[in-house]
C-alpha cells in the first residue's frame, strides 16, 4: 500500500510539472484559424504487421466542423464531414456509409476541427494531460480522452507541436485494438480558400449503408 501511494504521489507530481506554455500558445493561434489545407503522410502501425503502411493524404477543413480527409494518390479512402453528417468512403470498392459526427467513429477525423481546440480550457476539458517533453524544437505532448465512449475508441492521442512556428507536425493516434496511426503534416496553408462541395461528396455509384 506505501509503494502505491508513492507511486501516485509521484504520478501526481510529475502531472502537475506539465510545461503547458508550448501548448497554450499553440492553441491561441487556432482562434484566429477559420480553414486549413495540409498534406500529409499517414503511418499505420498494426499488431499483425512487421511494417507499418505509409499513404499520403490531403485533409482540408473550415470551422465549425467541416473537414474532408483523403487517403491515398489517386484517393483510395475518403471522409467527408459537413457538420452534422460524415460520409465515409471507399473509392476502390465504391461502398460508404454515413455516420453522425458525434460518434467516435468519426470523432477521431474531426479532432483537429473540434472546440476543444479553441481554447486552453476546453482542452484540459476534453483532454486528461498525462505527459510533456522538449525533443529539439518539437512540443511532445500526451493525452487522452475524457470521454468514456471515445476513449474506447481512441486510447491516447500524441501530438508534435513545433515550437518555432507554433504549428502541429504530427497527431499520433493509438487506437483500442492497439493499433497506431500517426500523420505527419506538411506544406499547410492557414485560411486559405476551401470549395464548400469537398464536405458533401457525390455518392452515386456507391452501395451506401
Amino acid at each position: 500500500m506505501r509503494a502505491l501511494l508513492v507511486l501516485l504521489s509521484l504520478v501526481s507530481l510529475a502531472r502537475a510539472e506539465l510545461d503547458l506554455k508550448p501548448l497554450e500558445t499553440w492553441i491561441g493561434r487556432q482562434k484566429n484559424l477559420q480553414s486549413l489545407d495540409t498534406n500529409f503522410v499517414q503511418e499505420r502501425k498494426l499488431p499483425s504487421l512487421k511494417k507499418p503502411v505509409t499513404t499520403p493524404g490531403r485533409m482540408r477543413m473550415v470551422r465549425p466542423g467541416k473537414l474532408c480527409w483523403e487517403l491515398g494518390n489517386p484517393v483510395k479512402t475518403l471522409a467527408a464531414s459537413d457538420g452534422k453528417t460524415m460520409t465515409l468512403l471507399d473509392v476502390a470498392k465504391k461502398r460508404g456509409k454515413k455516420i453522425d459526427t458525434a460518434s467516435p467513429e468519426a470523432r477521431q477525423f474531426t479532432l483537429l476541427s473540434d472546440e476543444a481546440f479553441r481554447d486552453l480550457a476546453g482542452f484540459q476539458a476534453t483532454f486528461e494531460l498525462v505527459e510533456s517533453r522538449m525533443s529539439g524544437a518539437i512540443y511532445q505532448l500526451t493525452v487522452r480522452p475524457k470521454d468514456k465512449t471515445m476513449r474506447k475508441h481512441v486510447s491516447w492521442m500524441f501530438l508534435d507541436i513545433d515550437t518555432r512556428n507554433h504549428e502541429l507536425r504530427a497527431l499520433d493516434l493509438e487506437l483500442e485494438d492497439k493499433s497506431r496511426i500517426r500523420t505527419v503534416f506538411s506544406d499547410s496553408k492557414i485560411n486559405a480558400k476551401v470549395d464548400a462541395a469537398i464536405f458533401t461528396p457525390d455518392t452515386t455509384g456507391y452501395l451506401m449503408k
